[in-house]
């Protein structure tokens, strides 16, 4: 089953299901708006259903969410109203193939784990943002996370119950951010079954 496929199929269940970690999500959706700007045009990879966008978008000049499942995009356009900014929009696209335009903080949240390319993600983010360009992410860590997690998910993958999922550390996320050419500006480490590893990082 493709990625697409999976995140089609799991999209109504996602729409309605409540955020794990509330106080978590509340926290760093605070810390996003302390960087944000009015004159920002932002780009979300990953976006889901909208909600993190639906949220952020009136706080910026442009807000574009992309996710690479159609059903999600369904859902998140659902949600548009006469209240929603016009500047708000969503479209279908895979996380590496970023909108054209200017673009001054790029967002994954909750995603980069979900990437079997999160390498060349992560350097073509880089490349799209102008100097002083923020990318700001929240990862799963799922190497530092219960010890049966190894064990389950790939035999979730294997029943097609479970996306693909990367087995990464904080300091092989980090490694890779460093990779792209990223400076370190803020990392907040959440707990949890899966530790998630909050981060703003800025192009030199």
């Amino acid at each position: 089953m493709s990625t697409a496929a999976f995140w089609d199929r799991a999209a109504p269940k996602y729409a309605t299901d409540p955020i794990s970690d509330q106080a978590g999500y509340e926290k760093t959706l605070g810390r996003i708006r302390h960087y944000l700007q009015p004159d920002h045009h932002v780009v979300e990879i990953g976006c889901g259903t909208g909600s993190t966008a639906l949220s952020l978008a009136p706080g910026v000049k442009t807000y574009r969410g992309t996710d690479i499942s159609a059903g999600m995009i369904t859902i998140a356009r659902e949600k548009l109203d006469t209240r929603t900014p016009q500047s708000l929009q969503f479209d279908v696209a895979a996380a590496a193939d970023l909108p054209e335009g200017p673009i001054d903080a790029i967002l994954a949240l909750n995603l980069l784990h979900l990437l079997p390319d999160m390498t060349q993600v992560l350097h073509t983010c880089f490349d799209a943002l102008p100097s002083g360009g923020l990318l700001i992410t929240k990862t799963g860590l799922l190497k530092e996370g219960a010890w049966y997690l190894g064990l389950i998910i790939p035999v979730m993958r294997a029943i097609g119950k479970a996306p693909y999922v990367c087995r990464m550390s904080e300091t092989e996320a980090f490694a890779a951010f460093t990779d792209a050419g990223f400076e370190l500006v803020e990392t907040i480490k959440q707990p949890g079954i899966a530790p998630r590893l909050f981060t703003v990082h800025r192009k030199p």
